[in-house]
């Protein structure tokens, strides 16, 4: 995503490149919960609040209560334990990243060079973040 983010103007293109920047920045939240240790990595897809869809032995998918899993937005769901504040400064560049999404996306309002610029340094903060957490876990990262 960061790959395709990078290929894109983010001024004419701001629709795209704003959601693969909030969509790559929350995995890369994701990828850092489970680094540390705070959620499971299990091959499951996280739909509500502690509701998965896990596959079955016939291939088929049933949903289960598994608790925390992915999250699909900063505070959704609320992370309840001791957190990294590392981590906690990853959530608040997403956050400054959502912050646009309805006014820019969903509403009226038109991204701005300082809201692209906004997004572009929270973006980088948590890049930034992810890679560290990488390198702590012994995990090569590779640029895009």
């Amino acid at each position: 995503m960061t790959s395709l983010r990078g290929r894109l103007d983010p001024t004419a293109d701001f629709d795209l490149w704003y959601w693969t920047t909030l969509t790559a920045g929350t995995n890369m939240l994701n990828a850092t919960l489970h680094l540390a240790g705070i959620t499971r990595d299990d091959p499951v897809f996280s739909t509500i609040p502690g509701v998965h869809l896990v596959q079955q032995p016939d291939g088929s998918y049933a949903r289960e209560l598994r608790g925390l899993g992915d999250v699909s937005h900063v505070g959704w769901p609320e992370i309840e334990c001791a957190v990294p504040e590392r981590i906690r400064r990853l959530e608040r560049a997403l956050h400054a990243i959502e912050h646009h999404r309805d006014p820019c996306i969903r509403g009226d309002q038109f991204a701005t060079p300082a809201i692209v610029d906004e997004c572009a340094r929270a973006f980088s903060e948590v890049l930034s973040i992810f890679h560290q957490a990488l390198k702590e876990s012994g995990i090569e990262s590779r640029e895009p």
